[in-house]
């Protein structure tokens, strides 16, 4: 198995051409060509990331979060590109395109809650695209819910280091809800045209909070990396199906990078 070959069987699973235009997701460093034995999994690509990958004998590192996004006009070490070159560890990326894509970010964190929010299996698209494409997911409950409930649920489905929310003009009987990974407080009107009670999503800026609060709209902020670190397990659930004689390991230092709270 190679790097290319890695990244087809990602582009089958969560096309690349789906990404936003804005994204930089596909092979971002390494050579297509080099053999691969181990891949690292994580959120984010960093420095202590990377430190890991080659400790562990890493041959590629698979991350949601392009390690790549404004034009490099230097590489230091400063920067995990630095690392990555000088270890001759691979980076493939897969941001948007796995967030949009059917059996994706978005269904995986819809079943990690339907686990414990009993809920329809027939779930809509919460924003339409370009192209056809769709992104987060809307689903009826099979019961109502309380804001205070649900947020206590969602503490736990993501395991959240912190989960903030606004109570809306349905709070206290949410029969529909919208999803998506990530931050997607933008999304507050079309979960609203879409019927949803509420909006579960994260990294809600204050112009976010103020316009769920004018819509008299229900919104949860459960963290950016707490709702698209699930995507890991996913990837290794791609990988393991797909390329059973690669051995994956998901990353320890990839974690939030917040170290207090009070």
């Amino acid at each position: 198995m190679t790097i290319q070959g890695i990244y087809d069987i990602l582009d089958a699973c969560a096309p690349f051409s789906l990404q936003e235009s804005y994204d930089k997701s596909g092979l971002l460093v390494g050579d297509p060509e080099r053999t691969v034995r181990r891949v690292l999994l994580t959120l984010d690509i960093t420095v202590p990331v990377v430190a890991e990958a080659a400790e562990c004998g890493a041959d590629l590192i698979l991350a949601h979060h392009p390690v790549i996004w404004d034009p490099l006009r230097s590489v230091s070490p400063a920067h995990p590109v630095w690392h990555l070159i000088r270890h001759n560890i691979g980076a493939i990326c897969a941001h948007t395109c796995i967030d949009i894509a059917e059996g994706g970010l978005n269904d995986y964190i819809g079943d990690m809650m339907s686990n414990q929010i009993p809920m329809s299996r027939e779930w809509g698209p919460l924003a339409a695209l370009s192209g056809g494409r769709t992104l987060g997911r809307v689903a009826a409950l099979q019961e109502e819910w309380a804001a205070d409930e649900l947020a206590e649920v969602l503490r736990d489905v993501f395991d959240c280091v912190s989960l903030r929310y606004c109570e809306g003009r349905n709070a206290q009987n949410i029969q529909k809800i919208a999803w998506c990974s990530g931050s997607g407080g933008d999304l507050i009107a079309d979960a609203a045209a879409a019927g949803a009670d509420a909006l579960i999503t994260g990294d809600c800026k204050h112009s976010v909070w103020v316009d769920a609060q004018n819509r008299y709209f229900t919104l949860f902020d459960c963290g950016h990396f707490e709702t698209e670190v699930p995507v890991v397990n996913l990837f290794a659930e791609i990988l393991r199906d797909s390329a059973p004689e690669i051995e994956t390991v998901i990353s320890k230092a990839g974690t939030i990078p917040l170290f207090s709270s009070i």
